[in-house]
């Protein structure tokens, strides 16, 4: 947080202002997109028949999503990628933008690296151990690494106007 010196000598603490437009409309439809298709994932998580991808020898979503790697303590993958886009999406609200708080800043870098280690794994186990790709998997884990990139050059451009 910056402060300045006013007239009267007194130290006032200026705002903190909100990242530029290039951080803000792109993380905003990212969260929303991935958020949209978690949902659908979640749906058709419970509703199989609700599902709609192309089946081929390689792209299968029907295998991977059904797989026994669909779930991580009973918990639905795509609940968990749902719960992923919340909290981002909470991190990048107004008040949290302009926090000085530090804990609310690393809370999104934190964040999308859980994420960006999910893509990881979910990735390994769809090339490695499935053979399968899911296409809407596949659209939940670029927007993943997108935010995790934009956060991170987000807080490179933060660390340099604190000179």
């Amino acid at each position: 947080m910056t402060q300045e010196m006013t007239a009267e000598g007194r130290a006032e603490t200026a705002t903190p202002q909100l990242p530029p437009a290039w951080f803000l409309i792109p993380a905003w439809l990212l969260t929303v997109a991935g958020f949209g298709i978690s949902v659908y994932l979640t749906v058709t998580h419970y509703d199989e028949g609700a599902l709609v991808c192309s089946a081929s020898q390689t792209v299968d979503c029907h295998a991977v999503t059904t797989s026994e790697y669909s779930t991580l303590l009973g918990i639905p993958m795509p609940l968990l990628g749902l719960a992923f886009f919340v909290a981002f999406g909470a991190l990048i609200t107004p008040w949290a933008l302009r926090s000085s708080w530090a804990p609310v800043r690393w809370g999104r870098v934190a964040t999308t690296a859980v994420g960006v280690l999910f893509v990881v794994y979910l990735v390994t186990v769809e090339l490695a151990l499935l053979h399968k790709i899911c296409l809407w998997c596949t659209g939940v884990h670029v927007i993943t690494v997108l935010l995790f990139l934009l956060v991170l050059i987000d807080e490179f451009r933060r660390i340099g106007q604190v000179d």
